[in-house]
């Protein structure tokens, strides 16, 4: 078999790494390379091709890079918080500005506390422990699962759909994640743990500055937006896919669906008593991407205004658009 990089032709042989095939190239290049595009699939760089094909080394400065080292900084956090505090259950929320909003059910976030995590998880980088793949039947996972007594006992996610269950090893932490990882615990070498709110930031480079962290911005509506959301939704208990999958398997999915049009329509209806209160407001806009609801939205919000004592007009821009038929076309019928 023969494989191409940089422009280059490559033997490769049966059970042969691209790791190891292309350890000059891997070597010579500026940045540190933590993944490749193989036959334009993101693969690891132990991946052992089974037929030629065409490999393009990644660095953190690709998105698909860094999506695979911030998802090993994750796996290595986890693993820290796994050793010092088995006992805790620590949920990765969503992303704020090359960070990961992160908080526990069951465990306080002191300056200790994140000291502790971030000197383990710095010890397991200084280490470089390989990082192994071992890919499971949905039915091995769940006897291996049940067979373990840690809090990572069950299996969070849905067996029906799955062929296979990949587990990510490293030392005796074994994780499931989606997606392909690093190697080894050496790569991410740049991050930091800084208390946000009733937990804590994940902080990781940007892919213009690799070696180093940029000053966080906080986009508070943002963070406002999804910190409510979050709140309700973990008070509900539905904060994880796993346990919205667990509620419509008990049937409870029209009540989740009913919680959740509740939860809107209050919001909307909080957003119409502040208008309402402002007397300057002439114009509301309503902006997003097709079919995000937007119509939908401008509807429901002109009902609650109208609660308000309040007439509005709505004017969509789904108006100017016409069919392509109805479209003016110029000397040569090109629109």
């Amino acid at each position: 078999m023969k494989i191409i990089c940089n422009d280059k032709e490559f033997e490769i042989s049966q059970g042969e790494s691209i790791k190891e095939v292309l350890k000059d190239e891997i070597e010579n290049e500026k940045m540190e390379i933590i993944t490749c595009n193989f036959n334009n699939e993101i693969k690891s760089l132990d991946y052992k091709p089974n037929e030629s094909g065409k490999v393009e080394l990644l660095d953190f400065t690709n998105t698909e890079g860094k999506r695979v080292y911030v998802r090993g900084i994750m796996y290595i956090m986890a693993m820290a918080v796994e050793k010092l505090y088995p006992k805790s259950y620590l949920t990765i929320n969503y992303q704020l500005d090359n960070s990961m909003f992160c908080t526990f059910e069951n465990l306080e976030v002191t300056k200790e506390v994140l000291d502790n995590i971030k000197a383990s998880m710095e010890e397991i980088v200084k280490e470089n422990i390989p990082i192994t793949k071992v890919k499971m039947t949905p039915e091995e996972a769940k006897r291996f699962y049940e067979k373990e007594q840690s809090i990572r006992g069950k299996l969070q996610i849905n067996t029906e759909t799955k062929e296979a269950i990949s587990l990510y090893y490293c030392k005796d932490y074994y994780n499931y994640f989606y997606g392909v990882m690093p190697i080894s615990t050496g790569y991410m070498k740049v991050f930091d743990l800084v208390q946000y709110k009733d937990g804590y930031l994940l902080r990781y480079p940007s892919k213009k500055d690799p070696n180093s962290l940029t000053e966080f911005k906080d986009n508070r509506k943002l963070s406002e937006t999804l910190s409510r959301y979050e709140e309700i939704y973990r008070v509900l208990k539905l904060n994880t896919i796993y346990r919205l999958n667990k509620s419509v398997e008990n049937d409870n999915g029209r009540e989740t669906i009913l919680l959740s049009e509740a939860l809107h329509e209050k919001n909307i209806s909080d957003i119409a008593d502040q208008i309402a209160k402002n007397k300057k407001v002439k114009m509301i806009l309503i902006a997003g991407p097709s079919s995000s609801g937007k119509t939908t939205f401008a509807k429901r919000l002109g009902i609650q205004l109208k609660l308000n004592g309040i007439e509005p007009k709505t004017l969509s821009v789904d108006n100017y658009f016409v069919e392509r038929e109805q479209n003016p076309v110029d000397e040569n019928r090109r629109i």
